[in-house]
């Protein structure tokens, strides 16, 4: 569901005051976003004798606890009695009781009020009646008329309050989704500035990234270990291209010797990371994230080596491809303008 069309099929309904076409169109964004109480509080609109908006509220949950409905039940009461309390007790039911609260379903204002405007019109005083019945009648309409009145403006009042209502609940859910663009613009533009440099600097890793992208949308569970694969592979192609393997150990900026050979690649990631930034808060929290992204690996390693037929969740593979897109990315924004670092002479691969 486009959930920003619905939004704005809702302004239009509500420009176009179809109150009640609007709240349906509420109630299927509050169920499509599972919004549960959202979605009870329009149904209460909808249906305002309890029977059925209990059977309702039960169709629409039913991976809900009893208890989590009755939450539901209360509080969506609550809201509905706080719309359709009438400040004065001008509003009388069919038998002349007065009444501070006024049910009513939106499907059936407009209707109503209809109605009554065609009631009022057709109240007309007899021809050929006597002074005395004629004043009799008219004083009789005039009370009519009067009550008739009264029962549209509080019918028009209901109407009102669900379309703020409806209103500020679109409002809402659009500002929410405004919110989301944020980070998901931010996470495409540190995708695309990692493509843009490695298109220009290394193919390779270009490649090796752009297939895992690929993998990215698939349901299917094999393609979620292909993906942590080519995520892996796509690390040591990047270690390969900043730091490339060393056939000898070598002493590391932190002073000890150690074997930066072909399957060393987080080490020679980290080594990388000790000669190209000056100490500081910086190259500390890159730091942090190759040590997150290398207990990653480490941890999933044994999954990946059993092959295409391991059971990887989804979000597991993801997580490593967004991990590393960050990491790459804000390896990259150290770089720009630095100097080259001291890297030991060797052939890019």
């Amino acid at each position: 569901m486009d959930c920003i069309s619905q939004i704005s099929r809702i302004y239009d309904h509500l420009e176009n005051d179809r109150v009640d076409v609007a709240l349906m169109n509420c109630l299927r964004l509050a169920r499509s976003l599972q919004d549960y109480m959202n979605a009870a509080v329009f149904l209460r609109e909808m249906y305002p004798a309890r029977r059925d908006f209990i059977r309702a509220l039960f169709d629409d949950t039913p991976n809900l606890s009893n208890e989590a409905r009755k939450i539901l039940d209360t509080k969506s009461l609550e809201r509905w009695l706080d719309l359709h309390q009438i400040d004065c007790n001008w509003v009388t039911s069919e038998e002349g009781e007065e009444k501070d609260v006024f049910a009513v379903s939106i499907l059936e204002i407009d209707h109503e009020i209809n109605q009554w405007e065609q009631s009022t019109k057709e109240m007309t005083v007899p021809k050929g009646m006597g002074e005395f019945d004629t004043a009799a009648f008219t004083d009789s309409y005039t009370r009519e008329k009067a009550r008739i009145h009264l029962r549209i403006k509080a019918l028009q009042i209901i109407k009102q309050r669900v379309k703020t209502r409806c209103l500020n609940y679109a409002t809402v859910i659009e500002r929410q989704f405004e919110a989301q663009k944020k980070p998901k613009s931010f996470l495409e533009d540190c995708q695309t500035e990692v493509s843009n440099y490695f298109m220009a600097h290394s193919i390779g890793v270009y490649e090796k990234l752009q297939k895992a992208c690929q993998l990215v949308g698939s349901n299917n569970s094999e393609d979620h270990s292909l993906l942590l694969t080519q995520v892996r592979r796509s690390m040591k192609s990047a270690a390969d291209y900043f730091f490339p393997s060393l056939p000898e150990p070598i002493v590391c900026a932190d002073g000890k010797t150690r074997s930066l050979g072909e399957e060393q690649y987080l080490n020679r990631l980290e080594e990388f990371i000790a000669r190209s930034l000056k100490k500081s808060t910086s190259r500390d929290l890159l730091r942090s994230e190759l040590d997150y992204l290398s207990t990653f690996f480490r941890k999933l390693n044994d999954i990946a080596s059993k092959g295409v037929h391991a059971a990887v969740a989804p979000h597991e593979a993801k997580q490593g491809l967004i991990g590393l897109y960050m990491f790459l990315f804000n390896i990259i924004s150290h770089l720009q303008g630095m100097p080259s670092p001291n890297i030991p002479t060797a052939d890019h691969k």
